[in-house]
């Protein structure tokens, strides 16, 4: 009797031991799933697991909320309705772009000057004006639509945002915007 018990238990263990399973070890899976992940981070796909974005990319749009009258040089438009703020760089309560990370960056805004009337703006870096927008309907009573782009190398803190550059500036809420992205 105890000669069967001990060839039965020696049966159970070695059939546990040999026992293999048809699907790929966990260890094999984890070592796959990992190069995977690595790859798509490396080129942008996925974030990574700790939280920290990796090439999430930097990009905002904003739009004028309500219209704005006699804005004086060196005025600031303040772009109150966000559309996009990837990155978080963009203040809609200031208007200021801070760029979170340096690199080369193209910035587009759009300016509707009331008709009859002027909106000269500039893209302005850190109270620097470095690329203009001359917006003005002349006498024809009409509104004029004037969008300018510019592309410039940034550091991580630099603001950005749009200022008047001369006189004063009547600027249409409804087709006004200001838009940027790191490349």
């Amino acid at each position: 009797m105890l000669l069967a018990l001990a060839f039965l238990w020696l049966s159970v263990f070695w059939a546990q031991c040999e026992k293999v399973s048809q699907k790929p070890g966990l260890k094999l899976f984890r070592e796959d799933y990992k190069s995977v992940q690595e790859t798509c981070i490396a080129v942008g796909f996925v974030k990574n697991s700790c939280g920290n974005d990796t090439k999430i990319g930097i990009a905002f749009d904003a739009r004028l909320g309500k219209s704005i009258r006699n804005l004086a040089t060196k005025g600031r438009v303040v772009f109150d309705t966000v559309n996009l703020n990837q990155g978080l760089g963009y203040d809609a309560s200031t208007g200021v772009f801070t760029v979170p990370s340096g690199g080369i960056y193209v910035f587009e805004w759009t300016v509707l000057a009331w008709h009859g009337l002027e909106g000269h703006t500039a893209l302005t870096v850190n109270d620097q004006f470095k690329s203009w927008n001359h917006c003005h309907s002349g006498k024809s009573n009409n509104f004029r639509s004037c969008s300018k782009m510019g592309v410039m190398k940034l550091h991580k803190g630099d603001k950005v945002w749009i200022a008047v550059f001369n006189g004063s500036a009547n600027i249409y809420n409804t087709y006004t915007s200001f838009s940027g992205f790191k490349l």
